[in-house]
């Protein structure tokens, strides 16, 4: 049987004779993406499913997406390549339970840039888009202002590949697509707001517009270091990685909205990892950093961990400091013109735990979770309270590694770190991010029907 037609097809009398054991057989061969669209099939569909509690042990939960790292291997990434599989089919790994594969055929030939919700950034060699995991929904995004990209020096060639291009012309390169508000039906899917995040420019979408690139509030003769860029309260706010300085546009007008910067919440000789990310409300800026030296191993976790397989592999490290604080957008504009900025640190995030990278900031409720292992090791892996961080670019040529570190860690917690294979990365592999599936979004992107 056909699973994807069948998923597609609610209405046409298929799904009307099937028996509550014939539903589980078919949803134990489906992966997330077509699970949901069965699942919108019916309300007796989504009923069954959602109460499936052997397949829905990780929804609603961060995972990590990522192409199989069984293709990350020279001689496997050639079968790989010649079968198309090593961008339709990626690993969507819940961080403590089995992998399970994800079949994503609208990737075909592309890069994901970044995401939020069922939303993804993607780009191919001739331009980009948004496309929705679950309705394939495709919307093109505009080119960039060419002349904008980059230093005099460097030109664009259109012979040469446009991806190639945005990423590795030296100049200025790509980091991610910041998703800040997802197209909606309500708003004809013309309502979304992007930020384009380069290493030294800022580009910033409403949808129906052109790109806008927001100018740099410092001094000419100093080169910003973007890192990480978020839109909160109608402003957008973007930190140097090298200086710790959060940089600040009033959108609507382009301009700067403040003739300096915010300075950053700690100074001193360590080299840190800048993050932003909103509140849980939504209300206020947090601004998160993770030591970049996270020591030596002190030992690896037996692999007899779900997610071990295929090379992944969980090493514990020293305890590293990491701090979040948080200001009200409307307090930043105040104190920073009074000359009186102050950070307010956030001691604990209760219930919650933060997941950080190429994805837009995901802040999970895991009160189910406990925040430290009784027995002090690592297992489980999934805790409140922690700040979860992957890759801050979409491309990584690098030994990368996937970090949780506790908010607490006077406790004594070590950080857990989530390693990737280190054989053949002189190849560039797409960067993995976090992705929350959501069997709720069948509500509301893909209309239940009632039979």
């Amino acid at each position: 049987m056909e699973y994807s037609r069948l998923c597609r097809g609610g209405g046409d009398g298929h799904l009307e004779a099937l028996t509550g054991d014939n539903i589980d057989l078919i949803a134990a061969h489906l992966d997330v993406t077509y699970t949901v669209r069965l699942a919108a099939c019916s309300r007796e569909l989504y009923d069954r499913i959602s109460k499936d509690e052997g397949k829905m042990h990780h929804w609603d939960e961060p995972c990590l997406l990522m192409p199989p790292p069984a293709y990350w291997f020279d001689e496997h990434w050639d079968v790989a390549r010649t079968s198309r599989l090593h961008d339709t089919v990626y690993d969507l790994v819940p961080l403590d339970h089995p992998r399970r594969s994800v079949a994503l055929p609208f990737m075909h030939d592309r890069k994901w840039l970044g995401a939020n919700g069922d939303w993804i950034a993607a780009a191919d060699h001739h331009g980009w888009c948004l496309v929705n995991v679950y309705t394939e929904r495709h919307i093109p995004l505009p080119s960039l202002p060419d002349s904008k990209i980059g230093h005099s020096s460097v030109s664009y060639q259109p012979t040469k590949d446009w991806l190639y291009y945005l990423c590795w012309s030296r100049a200025i390169n790509l980091l991610k697509i910041v998703i800040c508000q997802v197209p909606t039906k309500g708003g004809r899917y013309a309502d979304y707001k992007l930020i384009a995040l380069f290493d030294k420019r800022i580009f910033y979408l409403e949808g129906g517009g052109d790109w806008r690139m927001l100018k740099n509030p410092t001094p000419e003769q100093i080169v910003p270091a973007f890192c990480d860029a978020i839109e909160l309260g109608g402003q957008v706010f973007a930190v140097d990685e090298i200086r710790g300085w959060t940089y600040c546009w009033d959108t609507p007008n382009e301009n700067p909205m403040l003739p300096f910067v915010i300075p950053p919440p700690v100074v001193d000789d360590q080299q840190y990892a800048w993050f932003l990310a909103p509140t849980a409300d939504g209300k206020r800026l947090m601004i998160i950093l993770t030591v970049n030296n996270i020591g030596i191993a002190n030992a690896e976790v037996p692999p007899d961990i779900p997610y071990a397989a295929n090379g992944l592999q969980l090493r514990q490290y020293p305890p590293v400091a990491t701090y979040v604080f948080e200001q009200d957008p409307i307090s930043l504009f105040v104190a920073a013109r009074a000359g009186d900025f102050h950070w307010r640190q956030v001691n604990s995030l209760g219930d919650h735990s933060l997941f950080l990278g190429l994805n837009y900031p995901i802040i999970a409720n895991l009160k189910k979770r406990e925040s430290k292992a009784p027995d002090g090791t690592l297992v489980p892996f999934m805790r409140k309270n922690c700040v979860y961080t992957a890759y801050r670019k979409y491309l990584h040529n690098q030994y990368p590694k996937i970090l949780r570190c506790n908010l607490q860690p006077d406790e004594g917690e070590t950080v857990g770190v989530i390693s990737l294979p280190r054989d053949s990365w002189g190849s560039v592999r797409q960067a993995a991010m976090w992705f929350k599936p959501a069997l709720n979004i069948a509500r509301s992107v893909l209309p239940l029907k009632k039979h």
